[in-house]
């Protein structure tokens, strides 16, 4: 099933969603990242290029892993009418996760207090690096099964007909 959703994202509409989508990540992740330390040039004053160097490349594989995932779902789902497990919440599930955790930790906590719940964040070492990597785990586990599940998929798909000549 995989190499069927291969061949179709020779289509058009198939193949430019996927560089949106990882914009639209992309952008989501760099916006994490301000929100819980103002911007890349006052992080790398306070953890030096080779943590934002990492941060930026973590967002990139998520970036990258997401907009695979959700791309490649929805052209499983208009083949076959079903959509993979996870393939799209995911995705949010980890921003949801960043926003909670490496993300603007004072909305965070104002929201949650608003509603009952009453906790002090803890402040991570390295622009809260570990929360980053627990975030990318995540994404990766969810691809690996998002893909497993699109390769496993039970019905069957209808090819279109090709007239001979």
């Amino acid at each position: 099933m995989l190499r069927l959703i291969r061949s179709e994202l020779k289509q058009t509409k198939n193949w430019i969603l996927l560089p949106i989508l990882f914009a639209f990540f992309l952008g989501l992740y760099i916006f994490l990242d301000f929100e819980g330390n103002t911007n890349y040039r006052i992080m790398t004053e306070n953890f030096g290029i080779g943590i934002v160097s990492i941060h930026i490349v973590i967002n990139i594989i998520i970036a990258v892993l997401s907009s695979i995932m959700v791309t490649f779902a929805i052209v499983n789902q208009r083949l076959t009418k079903i959509d993979p497990k996870g393939s799209n919440a995911i995705p949010f599930l980890t921003f949801i996760f960043g926003l909670l955790t490496f993300g603007c930790t004072g909305c965070v906590v104002a929201f949650f207090t608003s509603v009952g719940i009453a906790f002090t964040p803890i402040i991570l070492p390295a622009g809260n690096m570990l929360w980053k990597v627990i975030a990318l785990l995540f994404v990766i586990a969810g691809f690996v099964y998002v893909m497993y599940t699109i390769e496993h998929t039970k019905c069957k798909v209808k090819l279109k007909e090709v007239a001979n000549d």
